[in-house]
């Protein structure tokens, strides 16, 4: 696949979760903290391992409340401890949440050298993010994401759209002023990104495949543009400086700011 796919894309759109940031290592660390501290406290291995488990699927499969998606995630999610400890351990519950939250939220951040690759295409590039997830969820971890790397966050809780429809994809158009045929998606589903991108006639999707072990279904998958198996080979497939389109030349990287006007503030820590 020749690299003029990028030649006029002026906008890279790029997904959040074990794209930018690595959700499920983070996940993982926090599970198996809340393990040991199970274990700790004299439950067997076995069982605090299958705690964890039914506690991480309970999340994954219903990070909000069904029944008030605008209600206390965490109430939601100390429920969520109390269901997967049991009776027995029920009691556990607050030291679990307390600890899975601090743990998770130590490891939710983008690391040092995808800071440096975002800085560096944001000097020619309009950026952005589209991501599915409840609001309350998502802006948890995008506010531990300095604001000065994107121009714009679409999330699927505060559009009441989600990947692959293509409203999401033309809302994030819409605040980066870009066209569709301007933008590339960069994530790591097929079934969301890479289909929702070619539906909302992106110019160019790349998956991320950090094992490189990509397997399509001819009949349903849609075919990525490039497979890379780090953000940093974002890098290779664009184009030389000098074939930038002169749209996006000499940013002024003060330009934009195209977040929701009620979004939650980012920290810059």
């Amino acid at each position: 696949m020749s690299v003029n796919k990028f030649q006029d894309v002026s906008t890279i759109l790029f997904d959040l979760d074990n794209t930018l940031i690595n959700t499920k290592g983070a996940d993982r660390i926090a599970c198996e903290q809340v393990s040991q501290y199970l274990q700790s406290v004299g439950v067997r291995r076995s069982t605090a391992q299958e705690v964890v488990h039914k506690f991480y699927q309970y999340v994954r499969d219903t990070p909000q409340n069904p029944s008030d998606e605008n209600g206390d995630v965490d109430a939601w999610r100390l429920l969520l401890w109390r269901q997967a400890l049991g009776p027995g351990l029920a009691t556990r519950a607050p030291t679990a949440y307390s600890m899975w939250c601090e743990t998770r939220a130590r490891h939710l951040h983008l690391a040092s050298d995808i800071q440096d690759l975002l800085l560096q295409l944001r000097r020619h590039y309009k950026l952005g993010v589209v991501t599915n997830g409840p609001s309350s969820s998502q802006w948890e971890k995008i506010r531990r994401i300095p604001s000065h790397f994107f121009d714009a966050v679409v999330v699927s809780g505060d559009v009441l759209q989600s990947k692959p429809c293509p409203a999401i994809f033309e809302e994030a158009f819409r605040r980066l002023d870009s066209a569709p045929q301007e933008c590339a998606m960069v994530g790591d589903r097929l079934d969301t990104d890479i289909a929702g991108a070619v539906r909302a006639n992106c110019s160019v999707t790349v998956l991320l495949c950090p094992d490189g072990a990509l397997e399509l279904d001819e009949e349903k998958d849609p075919r990525p543009d490039f497979v890379i198996t780090h953000l940093r080979e974002l890098v290779d497939l664009l184009p030389e400086k000098k074939g930038f389109s002169f749209l996006c030349q000499n940013r002024n990287l003060g330009m934009f700011h195209s977040l929701r006007e009620d979004a939650p503030s980012w920290s810059l820590g």
